[in-house]
């Protein structure tokens, strides 16, 4: 059965394995969604280059991209599970100081296990097409689930499904919908989306 949220939490841990045959990486913002993940390394240089050879080592693809002096090639790889990485480098991670990052690879790879029962629990039917943004900024990491409601759809009941196993959940109104914020058993905040489409 290819349900939307079996096939996120199979999308979190693939990458959750990737992250761990990689060995230390540049801090990276992930985008996840049905099968589809988007990798950002945020580094720029010689760091750059070598976070992204690891990841081509591991998935055993090469980067291909421009050849100018920023190591802006993109890497696309087939994961297990018929996951489909897209990865490039990005700018470096804002305010960041060399030598005092505070979060890993490995950590990273710890969050996305540990968010793989709430994804796998996840209402499919409210919640298709749903994007999960996992973002490391060298201090910390950043949870987001965007979900959309399309037109007949109730905007509460898109949040409550994208909110459902997450304690202290509140949202609030936008001029493009709904936010809101929850935590996971373990402490760590989840931000919420719902836009709604015209």
């Amino acid at each position: 059965m290819a349900a939307m949220s079996l096939s996120l939490a199979r999308c979190v841990e693939a990458v959750a394995r990737l992250l761990d045959g990689c060995g230390p990486l540049d801090p990276v913002r992930l985008c996840m969604s049905e099968g589809d993940v988007q990798a950002e390394v945020c580094a720029s240089g010689p760091d750059a280059s070598v976070s992204m050879a690891r990841l081509a080592a591991v998935t055993g693809s090469e980067a291909a991209g421009r050849t100018d002096d920023r190591d802006d090639g993109v890497l696309t790889a087939d994961l297990e599970d018929g996951v489909v990485l897209v990865a490039a480098v990005d700018a470096s991670v804002r305010g960041a100081a060399p030598g005092l990052r505070a979060t890993s690879t490995a950590a990273g790879a710890g969050l996305l296990r540990t968010l793989a029962p709430w994804t796998a629990a996840l209402d499919q039917e409210l919640l298709p097409g749903a994007q999960l943004w996992v973002e490391d900024d060298g201090q910390g990491f950043t949870v987001r689930l965007l979900a959309t409601a399309v037109c007949g759809d109730d905007l509460e009941s898109v949040a409550a499904a994208a909110g459902a196993g997450l304690e202290r959940v509140r949202t609030w109104r936008t001029d493009s919908g709904l936010d809101g914020r929850g935590s996971l058993p373990c402490g760590q905040s989840v931000h919420l989306g719902v836009v709604r489409l015209a």
